[in-house]
């Protein structure tokens, strides 16, 4: 059976899945990765919405994005056409919030770096 992993997403967080786990295809690792986000977000459906789990085949390749705003089944939660909007602006919406946490890391990187380069000068002998 092919093995799967699943990488949660949780705003500037990832966890990735260390030890995979074997299902039929990727219909059957689609649905356990729904049956996932439901218990994640239950009782906290509206910090979790933006989240999503990332399903990878055995090279970590991604086979599908299980977002969770796409399986919240609180009723009467939104509106029809509020949750249709909402459905087609995740996707964007969670790429667009994982590359600024990428920048912001990149940020403090490049900061550590500059400090680190600055006090490297200030002990450089003269001359």
């Amino acid at each position: 059976m092919p093995l799967y992993y699943f990488i949660l997403k949780a705003g500037c967080h990832t966890y990735p899945d260390r030890e995979g786990q074997e299902f039929p295809d990727d219909a059957a690792a689609r649905a356990h990765a729904h049956a996932v986000a439901r218990e994640l977000m239950r009782n906290r459906e509206s910090s979790t919405a933006h989240w999503r789990i990332q399903v990878c085949d055995d090279y970590l390749q991604p086979r599908y994005d299980c977002l969770f705003v796409d399986v919240d089944r609180t009723p009467g939660r939104f509106d029809s056409d509020f949750r249709s909007v909402t459905k087609t602006t995740a996707p964007s919406a969670a790429a667009l919030r994982e590359s600024m946490c990428e920048i912001d890391a990149e940020m403090n990187n490049l900061r550590q770096m500059i400090g680190q380069m600055a006090s490297m000068m200030s002990h450089r002998p003269p001359g």
